[in-house]
Formats: C-alpha cells, sequence, structure tokens
C-alpha cells in the first residue's frame, strides 16, 4: 500500500500564548545581559586607562601609606611656640610672688604706660569764637557761678569747666543741678597714666589656657627681648 503523501502546508505553524511569553521573556534577559556585559567591559577600559596614566604621587596614596606621625619633641616644640604677657603687677616682688605661685621660671619684666581713670569732669561746652566764649562766661557768672576756668587742651579744648568729682553720681548730680538753673553742661572722664610691670613668658598653650589671664602676644615679643 503506498503511504500518503503529505503536501507542505503554506500555513504559519500556531504558537501557543506560553511559548510566546516565554520566547519574550528570553530575549530581555538576553538583551539585558548584553548590556551588562558592554558596561563591565568599559568599566575595564576606564580602569585600565586611569591606572597607566596616573601620577607616581597618586600611586603613592593609593597604596595607602600611613602619613608621617609628628614625633613628641615636634609636639612639645609646638607647644612651647606661645607667647604670653600677664599683670599689672605692683613691683618686681608682686611679679616675683605670682610666677611662683603659677609655675613660671623663666619670664621678663616690661614696664608699660597704662590709662588709669582719674576723675569726672562737668564743663559748659566751648565756643566757636572767642566773642562767644567771653559771652558764656559773662553767663555763667550772671548765675552765680565764680570757680570757672577754661580748658587748655584735650578733646574739649576751651570748654569751661564747673567742676571735678572723684565720684560719677556726685558729677551726675550736679549736671543735673545746673539743668534747673538752665545750664546744659556734660560730663566727661578724665584719665592719668602710670608706670605697671608686665611679665612676658613662654608657656604651653594648653596649660596658659586654663589661665584667663594670660593674654597672647606675637612670638616675636618673646624671641626679641
Amino acid at each position: 500500500m503506498t503511504p500518503p503523501v503529505e503536501l507542505p502546508s503554506s500555513l504559519p505553524s500556531l504558537l501557543l500564548v506560553s511559548e510566546r511569553d516565554t520566547a519574550r521573556r528570553g530575549a530581555e534577559i538576553s538583551a539585558h545581559q548584553d548590556r551588562q556585559l558592554a558596561e563591565l567591559q568599559a568599566q575595564q577600559v576606564t580602569d585600565i586607562f586611569q591606572r597607566l596614566t596616573a601620577p607616581q604621587g597618586n600611586a603613592f596614596i593609593m597604596k595607602g601609606q600611613p602619613a608621617p606621625k609628628p614625633t613628641a619633641a615636634t609636639e612639645q616644640q609646638a607647644e612651647r611656640n606661645n607667647c604670653y604677657e600677664a599683670g599689672p603687677f605692683v613691683d618686681q616682688a608682686d611679679a616675683r610672688r605670682w610666677s611662683n605661685a603659677e609655675h613660671i621660671k623663666a619670664f621678663e619684666v616690661v614696664s608699660k604706660e597704662l590709662a588709669m581713670s582719674a576723675d569726672f569732669q562737668v564743663y559748659y561746652p566751648a565756643a566757636k569764637d572767642a566773642e562767644q566764649a567771653r559771652i558764656n562766661k559773662m553767663m555763667l557768672k550772671a548765675k552765680g557761678f565764680t570757680d570757672i576756668w577754661t580748658v587748655m587742651d584735650g578733646e574739649v579744648k576751651g570748654a569751661l569747666s564747673l567742676g571735678v568729682f572723684s565720684d560719677k553720681q556726685r558729677a551726675i548730680v550736679f549736671k543735673a543741678q545746673l539743668a534747673e538753673r538752665g545750664v546744659m553742661a556734660e560730663i566727661r572722664q578724665r584719665t592719668k597714666t602710670r608706670s605697671a610691670l608686665f611679665i612676658r613668658f613662654m608657656q604651653p598653650q594648653s596649660a596658659a589656657a586654663r589661665n584667663i589671664s594670660y593674654v597672647r602676644l606675637p612670638l616675636a615679643d618673646c624671641e626679641t627681648r
């Protein structure tokens, strides 16, 4: 018996839905893997190029070599490089007592002029010209002020002094009394200078920081003396 002959069919073969989905996922996974492989290869090329072109200094850093640590002598020297000043002191004996209490063995005594509070002066402001000054003085005498004298120097030169007080509150009271009599006076604090002793010394910053009486100076102030 002759077997039947199968004629080729022009119809497309049937594809199940599950087969289609499986094929699609396979294509996506393959494409993703291809992209990852391409990125990995590109990164490897970049890393090789950077290592070849990196300067020698970076190579030292990449090796993780630790930076040299400062020695104890270096740290101690850095602490010694601090210049300080303390004072004022009444005399050298007073400075010596203070330095002994602070365990400061080496120091230098320095004399400086200090501006100290002296008193409080009540005055009538200076006139613009000599004629106005004469009129002001006549006006004050007419009000019963006899102890008047002209300030000859300083920032209120030409003013008429009406009184000097050691206590500021008394000067304020006197000024108020003058205002009640129609005299608009002012108050200034006068100063005087006196010599005072200070000491300069080298001290570690960690020790000096605990004492607020220390004043730090430029290092040259201790080295050049």
